[in-house]
């Protein structure tokens, strides 16, 4: 295994895909159960989003053989601090938004919880995307709840997503104070909802708090959560414009 994953860490700085794959492929001829191997493939030869969700469902396999069951009883709350589950974390987390894709949005839903509940700090970052699509799917009580979970952070994320769950509620008031909020933390945003500035290509791979950056991966995560809310996106037309 150590010597598979030595492989990953050369796929991981390749390149090409191509370059990627072939480190993974022989990472595999070393350790079938090596599952960043799974996942460079699912990110660097899937065709489509179901070749990439049976590659990250075998990464997930992989990971969970290689980790074994009885780390999933004694570890979970602290799994990311462990370094021999990571691998079957971020298999899992590409399944999850492979699945997401494919219109499986229940599924997403319950690994996206999964994951947390092993992993409650989120050094992976699933709260963003399992906010955005309790609002996208109308689970305004789950996106609450997550809301408060997290009542620290002060992503783009979560102050404009704050916003729209307020307007959701027909919380006028509180959505202007939350608005303010949200202006102060990334005023960004607000080219790209109003048509000033076109989202990028390409989304971003890194951001700082409050730069363009993140608000192009918060417009692209969130957008169909706004969409869905049309009362909630003429609101926040009218208030940008007085």
């Amino acid at each position: 295994m150590e010597q598979a994953q030595a492989l990953i860490y050369q796929a991981w700085e390749s390149t090409t895909g191509r370059q990627a794959a072939a480190f993974a492929r022989q990472a595999l001829e070393l350790c079938p159960d090596c599952a960043d191997a799974y996942t460079v493939l699912a990110e660097t030869q899937a065709r489509s989003a179901e070749d990439a969700c049976l590659l990250y469902q075998q990464g997930v396999d992989a990971g969970r053989r290689s980790v074994g069951e009885a780390v999933f009883l004694e570890q979970a709350g602290h799994f990311w601090g462990l370094i021999e589950t990571r691998p079957y974390m971020r298999a899992r987390q590409g399944l999850a938004d492979c699945l997401w894709a494919l219109g499986r949005k229940e599924a997403f839903i319950a690994h996206g919880e999964a994951l947390l509940e092993l992993n409650p700090d989120d050094t992976q970052g699933i709260r963003y995307g399992l906010l955005n699509r309790y609002l996208a799917v109308g689970d305004d009580a789950a996106a609450e709840r997550l809301l408060r979970r997290y009542a620290q952070d002060s992503s783009a994320a979560f102050l404009w997503s704050r916003v729209l769950l307020d307007l959701r509620r027909d919380d006028q008031v509180a959505a202007r104070e939350n608005l303010r909020a949200a202006m102060d933390g990334n005023p960004h945003v607000v080219d790209l909802f109003s048509g000033k500035r076109s989202p990028p290509a390409r989304l971003p791979e890194r951001f700082i708090p409050g730069d363009r950056h993140e608000a192009a991966l918060y417009f692209a995560g969130s957008a169909e959560a706004w969409l869905a809310s049309s009362d909630a996106m003429e609101w926040l037309m009218e208030q940008l414009t007085e």
